[in-house]
């Protein structure tokens, strides 16, 4: 018996780590495309497509994250093969109903939500990417059945293959109607056909997995229980996917709002889609600073929820304190570079200087990003999937309601505030509750000190590096790539020298996270 639980254990453990591995591949992917597809399309280029991509981004999670979670976790509840039959069943005619809906819906109603963007050009665009959701089914579901197996391996090879052909499709669409001159809305639809046919490779790859499940018969199945089910599919998966698409809710905001809030402020139509589009070139960069983030507290997490389970409340409380600690050194140290680079980091990437003033202000989200997420992992960890999403929807309302108050007065960079409350809220909310059930100790305030003499110094050496850049490196050449790049290590050197020296981890601690051995020398170091 216990050489089965530890068989199975290890296949969890095993299994995580592959999910995380493809999780970081696609959400890097994910990142770094946009890059070069706003260097083909322009900031207006760039507007069009972030408007719509919400909406596609959505029915990923869903098909992805949201709905596979929930069904392998009711899977692992059955006690026969017949039962788990009827979940697989069930589920798939559930979704196949739910997403045709939702297509149906989106799809009738496209001028509409075109008119509330106040932009009618999107409205082909938004009919189009509706054909996303009809893959729900298939892929929720087939992930959901090899994940309740323990069988990770379709899903990661899915997510992988799913971006790379993605990206591909789109960079190369994107070229090739911008070489044959077609509109700019035309090439956001290209770019959106990309995405489809990327969804269109996962599933191939996913079905190519499920033609082995025929031999194990799971095919037509008996309706029995279904209601039960379709109520847990319901309940659990508003719970999951409310908690997990904070940062695709937040796009859906601005894509509703900013535009109509700076057009109706009196800024013509032209120059209200190029600043939306700057706005939206700090997506990219919350979304590789989150990365980097969590990459790091998150790996504590499976720990976590095996503290909980095994009732060692000492040990619960112990680890996600250092995954809060470690969230927040990262966290800010990120959000805190990102901001004092942010000039030549925007010049790197999007070839000028304009809307660094709010790309600095949207950098600090990546803070709370961090924190909201590592938060929100340990609390699911313990059963408890209603809280994150009560938070993130208390940090929507506030995100809504701050766009529509500072967006008239302060244009983005109030839209920008607005994002950074929106994931401080999420966050708050979080850890306020980690507090009442004493999962979490007293709040320590030499820790949050540590942290800002490590940014302080951190700001002091990158300010000076780069006043004394154009003194030292007389080339007249674009120099901002170097400029971002060398100031990238010397501020993550300085910035976490500091923190080691300071003592904010034992050695031991810093064992237990990735690249953990490296730190633990530079630590001996003090």
């Amino acid at each position: 018996m216990k050489r089965k639980n530890k068989i199975r254990s290890s296949m969890i453990w095993n299994g995580a780590i592959i999910l995380t591995i493809s999780g970081l591949i696609t959400k890097v992917l994910s990142a770094v495309y946009r890059i070069p597809y706003h260097y083909l399309s322009g900031d207006i280029g760039f507007y069009i497509y972030q408007q719509i991509y919400p909406f596609y981004g959505i029915s990923v999670f869903l098909s992805t994250f949201g709905f596979p979670v929930v069904i392998s976790k009711l899977l692992t509840e059955q006690n026969s093969e017949r039962e788990r039959r009827e979940v697989v069943r069930v589920s798939f005619v559930f979704l196949l109903v739910f997403s045709g809906f939702l297509a149906l819906f989106q799809y009738t109603t496209a001028d509409y939500i075109a008119g509330a963007m106040e932009d009618k050009g999107l409205a082909p665009l938004i009919q189009l990417v509706a054909l996303s959701y009809l893959f729900i089914p298939f892929m929720a579901v087939i992930r959901g059945y090899y994940q309740g197996e323990n069988n990770m391996f379709p899903t990661a090879l899915s997510q992988v293959t799913e971006q790379f052909v993605r990206v591909g499709c789109i960079l190369l669409f994107v070229y090739l109607f911008i070489q044959t001159r077609q509109s700019i809305y035309d090439v956001g639809a290209a770019a959106i056909l990309g995405s489809l046919i990327g969804s269109g490779a996962a599933l191939i790859v996913l079905l190519s997995f499920v033609l082995r499940l025929r031999r194990e018969k799971v095919g037509f199945v008996r309706l029995l229980g279904a209601f039960r089910i379709i109520r847990k599919l319901v309940s659990q998966g508003f719970w999951v996917c409310l908690s997990g698409m904070s940062l695709l809710f937040m796009q859906l905001i601005d894509s509703f709002t900013l535009y109509g809030e700076l057009t109706s402020g009196g800024i013509d139509e032209i120059t209200a889609k190029v600043l939306k589009g700057v706005y939206d070139r700090g997506l990219p960069l919350i979304q590789l600073g989150t990365v980097v983030g969590t990459a790091f507290s998150l790996s504590l997490v499976p720990v976590i929820s095996t503290a909980f389970l095994q009732k060692d409340r000492r040990l619960l409380q112990y680890k996600a304190s250092l995954a809060l600690r470690v969230g927040t050194v990262v966290g800010f140290g990120a959000a805190g570079g990102l901001c004092l680079i942010i000039k030549p980091t925007n010049a790197m990437l999007y070839g000028d200087y304009r809307g660094s003033d709010v790309l600095a202000i949207l950098s600090i989200t990546v803070a709370f990003t961090t924190l909201a997420a590592t938060s929100s992992a340990i609390i699911q960890g313990m059963n408890r999937v209603y809280i994150p999403a009560l938070s993130v929807l208390i940090g929507i309302i506030v995100k809504w309601q701050l766009n529509e108050f500072l967006v008239p007065s302060f244009g983005t960079k109030g839209a920008a505030f607005a994002s950074v409350m929106c994931f401080a809220f999420i966050t708050f909310g979080n850890v306020t509750y980690l507090r009442v059930i004493r999962v979490l100790p007293r709040l320590s305030f030499s820790s949050l000190y540590t942290v800002l003499k490590a940014l302080l110094v951190m700001a002091v050496v990158l300010i000076v590096y780069q006043l004394l850049w154009p003194v030292i490196v007389r080339d007249e050449g674009n120099q901002h790539a170097l400029v971002a790049l060398t100031s990238v290590v010397l501020g993550g050197l300085i910035y976490m020298s500091t923190i080691l020296k300071m003592g904010m981890f034992t050695l031991e601690e810093l064992a237990m996270l990735p690249l953990g051995s490296k730190l633990a020398k530079l630590g001996r170091k003090r």
